[in-house]
């Protein structure tokens, strides 16, 4: 049993796979397919592969968990539109920071120890959001929380690309989607604990230790730091070749952050809905975006990585333009295109761009990408919030639009291989 527990994670992700690897040694067939309760002849990291998998899913649960329970949190502190936007700068902020820094201690200490701290980080900030006093306070600890997320987020990005490197296809956007899947089952537990009357602070309590206990449970399986990677430079701009893929970052989580901050909030406020109906918006968004991503993988093999993008733009300004007609259920179903659409803009971006220029190393390539990108996180927030106090929140949600057509045009100057680097690193 103990030997069977410690390949538990090959098991698993052999089912996640979806296919059989290509060949089997003579041992593996005559013991009738079970070879994996000894040593895989395979190269593929698959116990790291299904850890990071976790890690995705429990950044995804936890975030969600504050998601849905914006609104409950605002109406205790008498917070407007405006200071929402506030408090998400916050989070924003926290999160770029956390960024750059985790692209520093990647480089330096490995993933492994990054994503454990971070963690650790993230849920003890989850905790203190349901005992913040005003906007000051809550702007402190979002901070703290976005920067925990920041330190996970890179870390758990940079495994995932060497991860994919030992594989023969991209496999970037299963990872993504259980980030979504992770957002789904936060939001739907957020539903619960709302339609059952359970107070912010033991929602966050059971969820945060929950999820932190399976995070760190899952993390003993990632891979070590690359011997071959050394620290780079603590702050380095975007190589040139990198511009485009920050660009699209920064409006693909500007978008997403329509979904993600908005969603309740907009359904509860200009839609009309009950708190219960508004958390599920943010449920519809996680939906669509876990399956989307699920998808993504295959569809941009066969489409490639420029096509792929400009289809899922198109996608994600229907979406959209669904949204701001604030009827229920349009609304509901605008918010579930938008996280289709959505969906594998990011991980594509990530992918190609960690491998993309030799200059730079996956870290540092990965940590541009997704600072840009959160950029976009923190610039969303701000800019809807002051829309929408000085007009309405659908009239802050038509920038939005012209930022699907800006990853069109971008898009065309993406590389049209898949991955412009080679796979001869496999982790160790």
């Amino acid at each position: 049993m103990m030997v069977f527990g410690k390949h538990l994670p090959d098991l698993v992700v052999g089912l996640l796979d979806g296919r059989e690897d290509t060949e089997k040694s003579a041992t593996e067939q005559a013991s009738g397919g079970f070879s994996i309760l000894s040593q895989s002849t395979s190269d593929t990291p698959r116990p790291a592969r299904l850890a990071d998998s976790v890690v995705f899913a429990v950044l995804g649960a936890m975030f969600a968990t504050w998601a849905v329970r914006i609104p409950a949190v605002s109406s205790s502190l008498a917070l407007s539109e405006g200071d929402i936007g506030i408090a998400l700068l916050g989070l924003a902020s926290g999160s770029v920071i956390g960024l750059v820094t985790s692209g520093i201690l990647v480089s330096r200490y490995g993933g492994q120890r990054v994503i454990r701290v971070g963690l650790g980080v993230y849920s003890l900030a989850l905790l203190c959001i349901a005992f913040a006093t005003g906007l000051a306070t809550l702007v402190g600890v979002v901070l703290v929380f976005g920067f925990g997320k920041g330190l996970v987020d890179v870390a758990a990005n940079a495994q995932g690309v060497r991860i994919e490197r030992a594989y023969s296809g991209q496999i970037m956007g299963s990872f993504h989607a259980l980030f979504s899947g992770g957002g789904l089952v936060g939001a739907g537990l957020g539903a619960v604990a709302t339609s059952v009357g359970l107070s912010v602070q033991t929602h966050f309590a059971l969820v945060g230790i929950t999820l932190l206990t399976a995070g760190f449970v899952a993390s003993r399986w990632l891979l070590p730091k690359n011997p071959t990677t050394n620290a780079g430079p603590a702050v380095t701009l975007p190589s040139r070749k990198l511009v485009w893929f920050c660009v699209i970052g920064f409006c693909a989580l500007f978008i997403e952050g329509v979904g993600n901050d908005w969603s309740a909030v907009f359904l509860e406020t200009s839609a009309g809905t009950s708190a219960t109906v508004a958390a599920l918006g943010f449920a519809a968004f996680s939906c669509t975006m876990m399956l989307g991503r699920f998808l993504a993988d295959r569809a941009v093999e066969w489409a490639g990585p420029k096509q792929f993008l400009r289809l899922t733009a198109v996608v994600a300004a229907i979406g959209v333009g669904l949204t701001l007609l604030a009827q229920p259920i349009l609304t509901l179903i605008g918010f579930g295109v938008l996280g289709l659409g959505l969906a594998g803009i990011m991980p594509v971006a990530l992918s190609v761009a960690g491998t993309y220029d030799p200059d730079t190393p996956t870290e540092q390539a990965i940590a541009a990408v997704s600072t840009a990108g959160y950029a976009g996180f923190a610039v969303g927030p701000v800019v809807i919030g002051l829309i929408a106090e000085a007009t309405s929140l659908r009239v802050a949600f038509v920038p939005a639009l012209g930022l699907t057509a800006l990853v069109v045009v971008c898009a065309g100057f993406l590389p049209t291989a898949i991955r412009a680097a080679s796979n001869s690193e496999t982790p160790a």
